[in-house]
């Protein structure tokens, strides 16, 4: 990982920090872009929030089903196509 990522490279970190925890080097990356950067700073308050709300969404409905592993599977596949190109 580069010291000082890209905007591009921010925002996917940002991304990938909700499901995994990055590296520390990718971490601190991620810290020194958002410091100076105030659309990708947002960007990441904006996944901060959305992700708030959807555990509050899916906690006040506990009974509902997700998603079969099938759905799961193909929309993993379809991001990292998209991803890809």
């Amino acid at each position: 990982m580069k010291w000082m990522p890209t905007c591009k490279d921010a925002t996917e970190l940002a991304s990938r920090a909700l499901d995994e925890r990055l590296p520390l080097s990718s971490r601190m990356a991620l810290r020194l872009h958002l410091a100076i950067c105030d659309n990708c700073a947002r960007f990441n308050l904006q996944l901060q929030e959305m992700r708030r709300l959807f555990r509050l969404e899916t906690a006040a409905d506990d009974d509902a089903p997700g998603l079969a592993p099938e759905a799961r599977q193909r929309i993993a596949s379809e991001l990292q196509k998209k991803l890809g190109s």
